[in-house]
């Protein structure tokens, strides 16, 4: 297809292949990839042309968190990492104009924690000083093939394109696995449909963690139901340990890892 040709899969070389992170269950390398990308970039242009592209099964390893938790994520093999990251590179402008709200970073080009830091910060500088902060629960589990593919759907009408989307998440063990290159676009995906019913209020996303202003008590209450009755849309919830009111909030605290 015109966005996922050879030039394309060079793009996505460059942005990826720098990477030492490991190889899959083929053992290929970064390294080794680029050294045959000559050869190989053609031939995978013309799998994903003629729609005989398929993915390479994912080794499956366990790995510590931030916290120090254990999480389960799928190691796909470094040239399904170089599809996933050419689709993310087709769908992102698309999804950026038609799919993600403006008080929404993390997981966007250009929208990282400051740029959340920021808007918060006017909130709180116009006197809104009660937060409802709010963390999304298990954000990349419970997720069905037809429906992510549904979430592009509604953005992307080009049948080949989302043809090779449903083909690459039907290739991980699930959709949004952790370890995915197309799970940071899933997760905003999957919380664009919480976000729509949250636009007249005065909220910040940032990745899966929702912080709602309110000048009272009473109003960040209320705000912290239509929060978690919106996460309901997509049945996810609040996380209980993580989510929390708070009074005369520093935006410093708000947004951290764990926290």
């Amino acid at each position: 297809m015109p966005l996922l040709t050879e030039k394309h899969l060079r793009r996505a070389l460059r942005q990826c292949g720098r990477r030492a992170s490991s190889a899959g269950v083929d053992h290929m390398t970064w390294r080794e990839l680029r050294q045959q990308a000559r050869s190989l970039l053609p031939e995978l242009a013309a799998q994903l042309a003629d729609g005989t592209w398929r993915p390479g099964p994912c080794r499956m390893v366990t790995i510590p968190t931030f916290s120090g938790k254990p999480m389960s994520t799928a190691i796909p093999t470094v040239g399904d990492r170089l599809v996933h990251r050419a689709v993310r590179n087709a769908a992102e402008p698309v999804l950026e104009t038609r799919a993600f709200a403006n008080w929404v970073s993390g997981y966007r080009p250009r929208r990282n924690r400051l740029t959340a830091l920021r808007q918060a910060n006017t909130f709180l500088a116009a006197g809104h000083r009660w937060v409802s902060d709010i963390d999304a629960a298990r954000v990349s589990d419970g997720v069905f093939v037809d429906e992510a593919v549904d979430w592009f759907a509604e953005h992307i009408q080009d049948g080949t394109f989302l043809r090779l989307v449903r083909t690459a998440l039907e290739g991980l063990p699930s959709p949004v696995i952790p370890g995915s290159g197309l799970a940071p676009l899933l997760i905003n995906l999957r919380l664009s449909q919480v976000d729509r019913h949250l636009q007249d209020m005065r909220v910040v996303r940032f990745a899966d963690n929702y912080c709602a202003f309110a000048a009272t008590r009473g109003e960040a209450e209320e705000m912290c139901w239509r929060i978690s009755d919106a996460m309901r849309v997509v049945r996810l919830e609040p996380n209980a340990n993580k989510s929390r009111i708070r009074r005369h909030a520093n935006a410093e605290d708000l947004f951290l890892i764990d926290g």
